[in-house]
């Protein structure tokens, strides 16, 4: 098992909650939802969502679990881009 560099850190930092956010995005259009739609049944403002599917935070598993439920997805699925 080999330890992570700093660069390697924060790449994944940056790029795992930006493909999580396009997969929601992805699942939210194909379910003819809006950001608002989705927000008020997941219990968050549309700002929040909106900052979840631009990957500018980074939301707990809680969360995305809560996420895919509303979307009708597994939590899996989210991530099945993600190597």
């Amino acid at each position: 098992m080999q330890s992570l560099s700093e660069s390697e850190r924060k790449k994944i930092s940056i790029e795992i909650p930006n493909l999580v956010g396009e997969q929601i995005v992805i699942f939210r259009k194909l379910r003819n939802l809006t950001q608002t739609e989705l927000a008020s049944m997941v219990g968050k403002d549309r700002q929040y969502l909106y900052k979840i599917e631009k990957g500018r935070v980074t939301p707990n598993i809680a969360t995305l679990a809560i996420i895919s439920t509303a979307l009708d997805i597994s939590l899996s699925q989210l991530f099945e881009k993600i190597k």
